[in-house]
C-alpha cells in the first residue's frame, strides 16, 4: 500500500504542480484569455462544446486506432523478416532509419493528393509514425536472444519456426511492448497531422478552425481530448502487457527484491 502511495505521489504531485503554475503565470502576467485561458475556463469548454468535440474526437480516434494497427503489423512483420534473414537486414534496415529523416508532416500532403480528403491518408501517417518505434524495439529484441538458447534448440532438432515462438518471441516481447508503447502515445500526432494537411472532420480541422477565431479554450480543450485519446491506448497496452507476459514483471520484481 505504501509503495503504491509512493509510485503515485509524484507523479501527481508534479502534475498539479504544473496546473498551479499555469494559474500562477495567468494571475502575474495579467494574460488575457484569448491568449491562455484558464484551466476551468477550458474544463468548462470541454462540456459545453462536447457536442462538437465527441463527434470530432470519435472520428480521429477511428484513425488513431487504424492507424496503430496497420503500423504495428507492418513492423512486427518487417522486423521478423529482419531478424530472420541477413539479406533482408543488410537491404532493409538502413532504409528504415534513413526513413525517419523525412518529416511526415512532409509527406503527408503528398498522401493527400494521392488518396484524397477521406480518412486512408490520416491512418497511413498515424501508420508510418507506429512503425519506426515498434520494428526497431521487435528487431532489437529478436536479436537479443542468447546463442546458447538457439543452439539448445538446434540440438534438440527444433525447427526454425518452433525455436521463433518458443524462444526467440518469448525473448523479444518485453522490447516488443516497449515498441508499442511508443508507437500509442505518438499514433495520434500521425492522425493530427494528417488531419491539418486536409480534412474536413476530426479534432485537426475543429483546432484550425478554432486557432484562426481566437477560440483558444477551445483549441485547448480539443487537445485535452486527443491527449485522452493517447493515454487511454497507452493504458490499454499496458494492460495488455501485463496479460501477455506476467512472467517479466514477476521476474523483474524478484530481481528488485534480490537487489534490497
Amino acid at each position: 500500500m505504501t509503495r503504491g502511495f509512493t509510485r503515485w505521489a509524484a507523479p501527481t504531485g508534479l502534475f498539479i504542480g504544473l496546473l498551479a503554475a499555469w494559474e500562477a503565470f495567468i494571475v502575474v502576467t495579467n494574460q488575457p484569455g484569448y491568449v491562455v485561458p484558464h484551466l476551468t475556463t477550458i474544463a468548462g469548454i470541454m462540456i459545453a462544446r462536447a457536442d462538437i468535440l465527441v463527434p470530432a474526437t470519435w472520428v480521429t480516434l477511428q484513425e488513431v486506432v487504424a492507424g496503430f494497427v496497420l503500423g504495428v503489423a507492418a513492423g512486427l512483420a518487417l522486423a521478423v523478416a529482419i531478424a530472420h534473414s541477413k539479406v533482408v537486414g543488410r537491404a532493409v534496415y538502413p532504409i528504415v532509419i534513413t526513413s525517419q529523416a523525412i518529416p511526415v508532416i512532409a509527406i503527408a500532403p503528398v498522401l493527400v493528393i494521392w488518396f484524397g480528403f477521406g480518412m486512408l491518408p490520416k491512418v497511413l501517417v498515424a501508420a508510418l509514425i507506429c512503425f519506426f518505434p515498434v520494428v526497431i524495439n521487435t528487431t532489437a529484441g529478436l536479436l537479443s536472444v542468447e546463442r546458447e538458447m538457439i543452439d539448445l534448440m538446434h540440438s534438440l532438432l527444433a525447427s526454425r519456426w518452433a525455436t521463433f515462438w518458443k524462444v526467440s518471441l518469448p525473448t523479444a516481447m518485453p522490447y516488443v511492448f516497449v515498441g508499442l508503447k511508443n508507437a500509442a502515445v505518438i499514433s495520434a500526432i500521425g492522425a493530427i497531422v494528417g488531419e491539418w494537411v486536409g480534412a474536413e472532420r476530426g479534432l485537426g480541422p475543429l483546432m484550425i478552425a478554432a486557432n484562426a477565431s481566437f477560440q483558444t479554450a477551445l483549441v485547448f480543450a480539443a487537445i485535452t481530448y486527443l491527449a485522452a485519446i493517447a493515454v487511454v491506448l497507452f493504458l490499454l497496452v499496458t494492460l495488455a502487457e501485463r496479460i501477455v507476459i506476467p512472467w517479466y514483471f514477476l521476474t523483474r520484481r524478484r530481481d528488485m527484491h534480490s537487489v534490497h
